[in-house]
């Protein structure tokens, strides 16, 4: 896997915050079993969950200040 830049990755969302966040919880759902959402020789569960947010196949949540919210 290529790393991404910042400019790439500001191009889905301008909070870091949000991306590792998504990232981690896509982890989490690849390493419970859940199917890969693109083809990749990549086999670390981060890697293929940035891989996916980049490829827009998972969608990041931008829940509003003052609410409580789960992707």
């Amino acid at each position: 896997m290529n790393i991404p830049s910042f400019k790439d990755l500001e191009e889905i969302t301008s909070s870091r915050y949000a991306m590792v966040n998504a990232t981690a919880k896509r982890a989490r759902k690849i390493v419970d079993g859940s199917q890969k959402l693109i083809e990749t020789d990549s086999f670390k569960p981060v890697s293929i969950a940035i891989e996916e947010i980049l490829e827009h196949k998972v969608e990041i949540a931008h829940d509003e200040p003052g609410s409580e919210g789960d992707e």
